[in-house]
């Protein structure tokens, strides 16, 4: 401690001096909490904006108790508090906050870029499937088919963004019908708002590192050290913090290949649901599949009233909740019965029973999707690239200006790039690509619960 004890004021420091700094850093401490309370204020009434600041307040305090152990450790006089391996513990202390700030503020930058996607989703709630077959109707072009999605996935002009925002009311409006009709929800049904509030319900798992995470991220860590071993062996010129920077950015390139491969499956996922729903790149079988559609819903809507919707609503909200306890109470049988093909069968059959699919639906069967095995591998990837942002501020960062001044403009941006492709483009569309199909193939009754008390809220006050 630079020759002086924490614990010995007024033989090591001054006690007047101790009480100027207090008053500066009590100052400091008021503003940051007169700026924190208005922060919370200005958040949106949202249970995950809530629980981010809970989650960022709880890693402050872990890291502040840490701290203060380290300051007592320091003061055992057998303990060299400037060796290597207390930096070590220092900087490491870093990494677990930091990552935890990571993923915070990546969390929220997913969300912030999801609102554009969302708020057309509540516009194909808003408008009808006849205002399509019109929009459709009017649409002039050279070719007789909707823009393909690689044609305006880079493209920035007008004509293709409206054409591109056109494509995804489609999609929304007849995934929408597709999920009323697998689960037997009337047509008020908020399809939008229990998509949102899917969304929200992931918020914890976004931020949250589970100990089996902990484990994939330590073996990533140690794997970036052996390949840094690699490559001191194979040039022993460069020096070590090159190689470092070397070595991670391999791991980031990696990691965008795994997030563009992700990203192909789960589009390839949405489109199998959109040819279940009448999807057609034909723009005159599309026209035609829509306008059947808008007749059906406009028969639907003369006899359909609110508290009748609400009602039936809620008579499939308890039906789910109770096929939940049931899948609760059977799944140690199950698990003991799968002993035989026969089992396995009687298994598959008790699972369809508690799906809660209306007989008669489309048959909706996706290759290689299990809802839980991609809620791992999603949230992994998120955790995974917020885990190599924190690598990149400790390990990368500080060597940026040396790497731009040996090897140019080019090697230097191909280091955080990756991470910035994947943050800003490819993780929203993974996430609300996951949302979407996860949440059409099966419902979750605790979102379903959440939108259909808000649904009763609004007819109750209208």
């Amino acid at each position: 401690m630079a020759g002086g004890s924490l614990f010995q004021v007024g033989e090591d420091v001054e006690f007047w001096r101790v009480l100027v700094q207090l008053n500066i850093l009590a100052f400091c401490l008021v503003l940051l909490e007169s700026g924190l309370h208005r922060l919370e204020h200005k958040f949106p009434p949202s249970e995950k904006y809530q629980h981010m600041l809970k989650k960022a307040y709880r890693e402050l305090m872990v890291l502040g108790l840490i701290s203060l152990g380290l300051k007592i450790i320091k003061e055992i006089p057998d303990i060299d508090s400037y060796s290597k391996t207390m930096l070590a513990f220092q900087v490491a202390d870093l990494t677990i906050f930091l990552l935890a700030l990571a993923l915070i503020l990546q969390s929220i930058t997913v969300f912030l870029l999801l609102r554009n996607q969302n708020d057309r989703a509540e516009r194909a709630e808003l408008i009808t499937t006849q205002d399509l077959v019109n929009s459709l109707n009017r649409t002039k072009g050279s070719d007789d088919s909707v823009p393909s999605f690689f044609k305006t996935l880079f493209c920035c002009g007008r004509a293709a963004k409206q054409q591109s925002n056109m494509r995804e009311l489609i999609e929304l409006r007849l995934i929408r019908r597709l999920f009323l009709h697998r689960f037997g929800l009337p047509q008020l049904f908020p399809f939008s708002k229990y998509l949102s509030r899917a969304q929200a319900n992931q918020i914890a798992h976004m931020i949250e590192v589970e100990p089996s995470m902990w484990i994939v991220l330590l073996i990533v860590a140690w794997s970036i050290c052996g390949v840094l071993e690699v490559l001191k062996q194979l040039d022993h010129d460069m020096p070590e913090s090159h190689e470092l920077v070397e070595s991670f950015m391999m791991f980031a390139w990696v990691l965008l290949l795994l997030h563009i491969m992700v990203f192909l499956y789960f589009r390839s996922c949405v489109h199998h649901l959109l040819h279940s729903a009448a999807f057609s790149k034909n723009k005159a079988t599309l026209t035609a599949n829509l306008t059947a559609i808008a007749e059906e819903e406009a028969n639907a809507w003369q006899n359909e009233e609110a508290d009748r919707a609400l009602e039936v609503m809620s008579c499939i909200q308890e039906h789910h909740e109770e096929l939940e306890f049931q899948r609760r109470r059977n799944k140690n049988i199950a698990a003991k019965q799968v002993k035989n093909h026969g089992d396995r069968a009687d298994n598959e059959k008790r699972h369809d029973s508690f799906s809660g699919v209306m007989p008669g639906s489309p048959t909706v069967d996706i290759r290689s999707f299990s809802h839980k095995g991609w809620h791992v591998g999603v949230m992994l990837l998120l955790i995974l690239n917020g885990f190599l942002i924190t690598l990149f501020v400790q390990c990368a960062f500080y060597d940026m200006d040396d790497i731009y001044e040996d090897f140019g403009t080019l090697p230097a941006v191909m280091v955080p790039l990756p991470l910035v492709i994947n943050l800003l483009f490819l993780q929203r569309r993974i996430f609300y690509d996951f949302v979407v199909v996860s949440n059409t193939l099966s419902i979750n009754s605790h979102t379903l619960s959440d939108v259909v008390e808000n649904f009763s809220e609004v007819v109750r006050l209208r």
